[in-house]
């Protein structure tokens, strides 16, 4: 029997974390385990979330002494829910989502799982009202050395223009895309291929992913975790799913700019970090990635 289990991780913003508890309290399906990582934050917010908490049932809370990141921050999380409470699906949720649709779960625990299925995603509604699901960019490694390189050499004018004029076509792509995303009731599932791949921002794990890796890729910090598991998928020979008559709305990155000052410079150095694994990852074979993963909740 599959179980199921929920990871919402936390940093800086419990107002967020503890609506969004509350959306998924009201959800139908009840019978859920849901892990709270804190990850370090230094704001009140684990007095906050234990007092919060106290009303719900079926719920355990994690306190990183340190910010571990996003990657291994969800890890300590999926950790405790394979090894405490033998769960086999997990579902990672970004701490500002907000579950509109009181049978969201109860539809997503009631899909049935392919065999070579790893991850299943639905529509996420952004603040601008479009789908966020599913990312569609040019991941390829020619297109992240050229990211790479063009941060390495910002002496370079011409390639920064370049860049610069490169990233402003990506955003029209984007735009473009998200205007063809809005949600359409009934679409069919989509087995996702080339270019696209899942959002992270609310993602279902499956025991097929967990039979390859035993959680996220360990060794980013703020960029590249969806970039890394479409990797991860191509060399395992796994699928993403997405589902889009499935919606669920994401409030988007309030706990970042509560996290960061000069945000854009923050942004574009993990983002350069970021790239450089998932072009790493990009030269290992699956089985020193599965390797790695010895860091996993560390």
């Amino acid at each position: 029997m599959n179980k199921y289990g929920i990871v919402v991780l936390n940093y800086l913003n419990y107002e967020d974390t503890i609506e969004c508890l509350d959306t998924i309290r009201d959800q139908t399906f009840k019978d859920i385990p849901i892990v709270v990582v804190d990850n370090g934050s230094q704001n009140g917010s684990v007095p906050a979330i234990e007092k919060a908490i106290t009303k719900y049932k079926n719920i355990f809370f994690i306190k990183s002494s340190t910010n571990l990141g996003f990657a291994k921050g969800n890890n300590l999380g999926i950790n405790y829910l394979r090894e405490q409470l033998d769960v086999d699906n997990i579902f990672l949720c970004n701490n500002d989502l907000v579950f509109s649709d009181s049978n969201y779960l109860e539809q997503l625990v009631s899909l049935k799982i392919p065999d070579d299925v790893g991850a299943i995603g639905t529509a996420i509604i952004g603040k601008q009202g479009f789908d966020q699901n599913p990312l569609s960019e040019k991941t390829s490694e020619k297109d992240l050395t050229e990211l790479v390189n063009n941060y390495e050499h910002p002496d370079l004018k011409e390639k920064i223009k370049q860049m610069l004029y490169k990233n402003f076509g990506d955003q029209i792509s984007k735009i473009k895309h998200m205007k063809k995303s809005k949600v359409i009731k009934n679409e069919e599932t989509v087995v996702l291929s080339g270019k696209d791949y899942l959002h992270g921002s609310a993602i279902l794990l499956t025991k097929n992913y967990f039979q390859k890796f035993p959680g996220l890729y360990p060794k980013t910090f703020l960029y590249g975790e969806e970039i890394i598991l479409k990797v991860l998928f191509e060399k395992a020979g796994l699928k993403m799913l997405y589902v889009p008559e499935l919606v669920i709305n994401h409030k988007e990155d309030k706990s970042s700019a509560l996290s960061f000052v000069n945000r854009a410079n923050i942004v574009n150095k993990y983002r350069y970090e970021g790239n450089k694994i998932v072009l790493q990852v990009y030269g290992k074979s699956l089985s020193d990635i599965q390797a790695d993963f010895s860091e996993v909740g560390e």
